[in-house]
């Protein structure tokens, strides 16, 4: 199944969210966070990966910070706590 291009959304309006496929086991998430945009500290209820597609970003992890770039993939567990500020607009991938 064909799911379309994930470079052709990628319009930067501060932080945006979109879930790009969903089944039972998973779902897929497109993040697109404007330069300048912070996502605030939360957390997920579900094991995550993270691959940054686009810019960079600072992703804090239970208070320790990863600087991340294109090509840099991350993991983190459900309930731990999470922000991510962007240096440059920011495409992320992320799947749970």
């Amino acid at each position: 199944m064909h799911l379309g291009n994930i470079f052709e959304r990628t319009l930067f309006e501060k932080i945006k969210s979109e879930q790009v496929y969903k089944e039972d086991r998973f779902h897929v998430v497109l993040l697109r966070i404007k330069q300048g945009e912070l996502l605030k500290p939360h957390h997920s209820t579900t094991d995550a990966f993270l691959t940054v597609m686009e810019g960079e970003v600072i992703f804090t992890l239970n208070e320790t910070s990863f600087h991340l770039k294109k090509g840099d993939m991350l993991t983190f567990k459900s309930y731990e706590t999470h922000a991510v500020q962007a240096l440059q607009n920011a495409l992320l991938l992320i799947v749970k």
